[in-house]
């Protein structure tokens, strides 16, 4: 089993919503990401989708773009919300009548062969200059839910670290450690996977790969150019 990355797709097969007013780089993306994807991707894999999955703002109009990423290859996909996420399913019974490779995590833990994978959504840390007083109920939550996905995935760990999933970056906007960061720190944490930055100012400052024994990495999809990153383990 190998374990893939690729966050911020950005899908909406059931709505128009031209992702190239963002740059030409995002025409027809969803074409790049599959030819990508079906090219390294092997059935038995595992690709964390880090949040901004899909425009759509109900979970009826969601289903076309999850059932487009259920039909990829890979064993399982494993997803956190990302803050255009608004479809999320808010109930047990949603979450019942996704697809079946899809399986959403807010706040959980789950082991696949051994690697334990755990995740939230994660959100703007205060230090942030993007931050807001309204931001300040949602990093609370989310900080919370951070810590109980890690603390459900060190009772599943036996040695081998834990894969962190989280959509905001551990970082802030000018590449500052944030109290997700501390709380990472704070776990026998292998790798952490993020997305949400599609300015290239913000990719230049980023910290990633090794650091203090956890491995970094970004992988917003037009940062990675459309194709899913293997991630060590």
């Amino acid at each position: 089993m190998k374990v893939w990355a690729l966050s911020d797709p950005h899908l909406s097969f059931s709505q128009d919503k031209p992702m190239h007013i963002f740059g030409e780089h995002w025409r027809e993306h969803w074409k790049k990401i599959a030819q990508c994807w079906k090219n390294r991707v092997a059935p038995e894999d595992v690709v964390l989708v880090t949040g901004d999955i899909s425009w759509a703002w109900r979970l009826k109009d969601a289903m076309a773009d999850l059932d487009w990423l259920h039909q990829l290859p890979g064993r399982h996909k494993l997803m956190v919300r990302g803050n255009h996420d608004l479809w999320w399913p808010k109930s047990e019974q949603e979450m019942a009548g996704l697809p079946s490779s899809l399986l959403l995590l807010t706040g959980e833990a789950v082991r696949v062969d051994g690697e334990v994978f755990c995740g939230t959504g994660g959100w703007l840390d205060p230090q942030d200059p993007y931050f807001e007083p309204l931001d300040d109920s949602p990093f609370r939550r989310e900080l919370a839910l951070l810590e109980r996905a890690l603390e459900r995935a060190a009772g599943m760990e036996s040695g081998n670290g834990i894969h962190v999933l989280i959509h905001f970056p551990p970082y802030t906007s000018r590449g500052k450690p944030t109290a997700f960061d501390a709380l990472i720190h704070q776990h026998p944490v292998k790798t952490v996977t993020f997305g949400h930055f599609h300015l290239e100012e913000e990719w230049k400052v980023t910290p990633q790969g090794g650091i203090a024994g956890v491995h970094y990495t970004l992988a917003s999809a037009d940062y990675i150019g459309f194709a899913p990153v293997q991630l060590p383990i």
